[in-house]
């Protein structure tokens, strides 16, 4: 996705400047803060928790207010919005009981293997370098591929689809893109709530920066759980 993404934009631009890819994968850091609390707000929301989910919405609060909008429903659909996400799993035993495929063999097992004790099948105790490298490399493939193609090349384009309702598309489509890993209707509904609060802040703030900041903070717990098998006794 990562090398998609960039052959996309140098098709759509006809040039190989890094000036022209950056405003076509919307990687231009605009002026003002909102950008960045738009980008705490969403890290927040992905990564979880009450704390979590109060600082999120604390904080598009404050990016709203910052924006001056006049459109004060903003403000109740950002807190209801938090309020399905936390209430969502009420809903899991129902969800769950519509599958698309048995979990059983190789995804169970692949997906068993990624901590605390070891990963890929390779023990964490003391490993130092596994961390490391997910960081360096796994990050920048998944996050950086996710983030460029999904949210920098394709959102732009279903804009000029969709018009202001691209962000619920986009949201959906991307949730539908991991079905290979959801084994249930739960586990995609789950992600659809994750894939609209993405696309709604980077359609707004017209910028892939959000959503690379808060996608690392969803991917956060596993890396931290990495962290935790190689210091464990």
């Amino acid at each position: 996705m990562l090398v998609a993404a960039l052959l996309g934009a140098v098709v759509d631009v006809r040039s190989v400047s890094w000036k022209s890819l950056q405003h076509r994968l919307r990687l231009s850091v605009q002026s003002g803060p909102t950008l960045w609390l738009w980008a705490a707000a969403l890290s927040g929301f992905m990564y979880g928790g009450t704390w979590a989910d109060l600082f999120a919405v604390a904080m598009s609060w404050f990016a709203l207010w910052k924006e001056q909008t006049r459109q004060k429903w903003q403000f109740v659909a950002i807190l209801m919005g938090t309020i399905v996400k936390r209430n969502a799993p009420l809903l899991q035993p129902i969800l769950e009981s519509v599958r698309f495929f048995d979990p059983s063999g190789f995804h169970t097992e692949f997906f068993s293997h990624f901590g605390p004790h070891d990963f890929m099948g390779v023990p964490l105790h003391g490993a130092w370098w596994i961390p490391v490298y997910y960081a360096l490399v796994m990050l920048v493939c998944n996050i950086g591929g996710e983030e460029l193609w999904w949210r920098g090349y394709v959102l732009p384009r279903q804009e000029l689809a969709f018009g202001r309702a691209a962000w619920v598309v986009h949201g959906i489509c991307w949730s539908a893109f991991h079905l290979f890993m959801q084994p249930t209707l739960w586990d995609t509904v789950r992600m659809a709530i994750t894939g609209v609060a993405l696309s709604f802040v980077a359609q707004r703030t017209k910028s892939t920066w959000p959503g690379i900041v808060g996608h690392s903070f969803g991917n956060l717990p596993f890396f931290l759980s990495l962290v935790k098998g190689v210091i464990s006794q």
